[in-house]
């Protein structure tokens, strides 16, 4: 049998656990976030970010606003108010968007009764609600990061996150597949604008 598994070089990406003595909120409690503004910076031409909380830190947003200004085209998924179970985190995301949208970033919402939502959930679907719970980060046509972190502050300056990143353009092509009817992609080769 011919294996379906992506080659490529992965990396653990990980904070160290907090100490006692450490400092919420500090440097040291952000190590995984540093790496992900160090791979969002060597973009040069495209990042997609999958998650199900986009609050940006002050730190993320400067790494975004520089990849814009690179001319990186910026594409997130979210949950939108209805399918995220955190109100509170939703509310706060709401106060980026315009800022976002006002640095040419590209923003999607997952919509809780979305009519394609049956290729995420068991049927039947008519009754469910759809939520994102995904983690990524695609950038250019070669890194995939898969992990535990929303971009959010606290994934990013509280909890302990864990995830790989992937430098293969065979996985990221695969991951961008999956992601593009979330992002209103059409495949050219199956004959869709």
């Amino acid at each position: 049998a011919v294996s379906e598994a992506a080659s490529g070089d992965a990396l653990l990406l990980a904070d160290e656990p907090a100490g006692a003595d450490s400092i919420p909120d500090s440097a040291e409690s952000a190590q995984l976030a540093a790496m992900l503004q160090a791979y969002i910076d060597e973009a040069e031409s495209e990042i997609i970010v999958v998650t199900a909380y986009l609050i940006p830190t002050p730190e993320l947003g400067v790494a975004i606003r520089r990849a814009a200004s690179r001319g990186v085209r910026i594409r997130m998924l979210t949950n939108s108010l209805r399918s995220n179970n955190h109100t509170a985190a939703h509310s706060s995301y709401r106060g980026f968007i315009d800022d976002l949208l006002a640095e040419g970033i590209e923003l999607h919402e997952v919509r809780a009764e979305a009519k394609d939502r049956a290729l995420y959930m068991a049927t039947p679907v008519a009754d469910k609600h759809l939520a994102l719970h995904a983690k990524l980060l695609l950038v250019d046509d070669r890194l995939t990061f898969i992990g535990s972190a929303n971009l959010d502050p606290r994934s990013l300056r509280l909890n302990s996150e864990i995830g790989i990143m992937v430098d293969s353009k065979e996985l990221n092509s695969r991951v961008r597949e999956i992601v593009a009817v979330d992002l209103e992609i059409r495949d050219r080769r199956h004959g869709q604008i």
